[in-house]
């Protein structure tokens, strides 16, 4: 099934390829994608104390950085000073397009 829907696609799917300007972006498991990804959130401080290895794309906000992030329980651990929230689907693809590596 295709989808710009990302609601449908979390009722219904079982795994996502984000196709963007023609380029796969990424393939992942529908559960992998909501349980494992997450989003920081932190001020400029705690955003250069994080390992770019940790970071797969940010976005910098009014009020701080968001970041996306893989492995979010290890990084809940690694990183106890930032806020951690819990991801959906049309978030990781937002970030993937509008994000900066």
């Amino acid at each position: 099934m295709s989808s710009h829907i990302t609601s449908d696609l979390e009722k219904i799917a079982d795994y996502i390829v984000f196709i963007h300007k023609g380029k796969v972006i990424f393939e992942e498991t529908k559960d992998n994608l909501i349980y494992n990804y997450g989003i920081m959130k932190c001020k400029l401080k705690e955003f250069n104390d994080i390992e770019k290895k940790d970071i797969i794309r940010y976005r910098k906000m009014d009020y701080g950085y968001e970041i996306l992030i893989k492995n979010k329980k290890e990084l809940e651990k690694k990183y106890p000073n930032v806020i951690m929230d819990n991801i959906k689907i049309e978030d990781v693809m937002l970030m993937y397009v509008k994000g900066c590596e």
